[in-house]
């Protein structure tokens, strides 16, 4: 609707528009890693948390918003739905805590099959690894 037109269930009321909020915690298509060189630049720079059951490597993308990547085998989660279980966790887990790792690019690489209170553990332990390390080392290249 723009202003100028009338609302459908009240003649003669003009409307405007409301803003469409901004989504702060948002999980769009910017911030998904879908480019083998995207992967490729965050396993050289090779920081990275070893956990139980999950992997957490991270790196500069010269970005000023954090960006992900998944890595859940077949072979670790025999089905889909597993499979699929597992990336919205790491989605969310990864969308709550984006403010405090902007700039980075991280991938979440699941190693074995676990509950999810330590692939939430290992994935936020791997993040907080992470995030000082890629600083650390940026700091020193430029």
């Amino acid at each position: 609707m723009t202003p100028d037109t009338e609302h459908p269930a009240q003649p003669g009321v003009l409307t405007l528009e409301p803003a469409k909020p901004v989504k702060a915690y948002g999980f769009g298509w910017l911030k998904k890693m879908r480019e083998t060189d995207d992967f490729s630049s965050v396993f050289r720079f090779r920081c990275a948390y070893r956990g139980a059951n999950l992997d957490v490597l991270a790196g500069s993308n010269g970005l000023n918003i954090p960006r992900l990547g998944m890595i859940v085998p077949k072979k670790v989660i025999r089905t889909a739905v597993g499979r699929n279980r597992i990336k919205r966790l790491l989605r969310e887990w990864f969308r709550l805590n984006q403010a405090d790792i902007a700039g980075l690019d991280v991938i979440a690489r699941l190693k074995t099959p676990g509950n999810e209170s330590l692939l939430k553990s290992d994935f936020l332990a791997g993040l907080g690894t992470c995030k000082p390390c890629v600083l650390k080392r940026t700091s020193t290249l430029t």
